[in-house]
């Protein structure tokens, strides 16, 4: 009896699923407590009432509230996929979108720098 021919289908059958396994993408970034992050880029002040950093505070459930800059935190929503995170806020059609460096940093789409704020 030859088993050569079973052999090859079982390896070629394991390194599609290897493949497969590797390509799934897992979130970069997993938000199971509030998490706060700060520009630290961002331009200096000009009037102490308005900050010119972005704020972004993302709760479990996908609850957002961003401020990208000046005095308001608006309502928003976000959405995580791989190392992309989207944040659309509920009023308006504006979304931010940000890179997901590690679970301490995000990258803008303008070239903002927020960190993780240590509580």
């Amino acid at each position: 009896m030859n088993h050569k021919p079973l052999n090859i289908c079982s390896l070629l059958l394991f390194l599609c699923m290897c493949l497969w396994l590797s390509s799934c993408k897992k979130d970069a970034l997993q938000v199971e407590e509030e998490k706060e992050y700060l520009q630290t880029n961002a331009s200096p002040i000009v009037d102490p009432m308005f900050s010119t950093a972005t704020h972004l505070l993302l709760k479990p459930g996908n609850i957002a509230y961003i401020n990208p800059g000046g005095d308001i935190m608006w309502d928003a929503t976000y959405k995580i996929s791989g190392k992309k995170l989207t944040v659309k806020m509920k009023d308006s059609d504006s979304q931010f979108k940000f890179t997901i460096v590690s679970e301490e940093e995000l990258h803008g789409q303008d070239g903002e720098v927020l960190k993780l704020v240590k509580r």
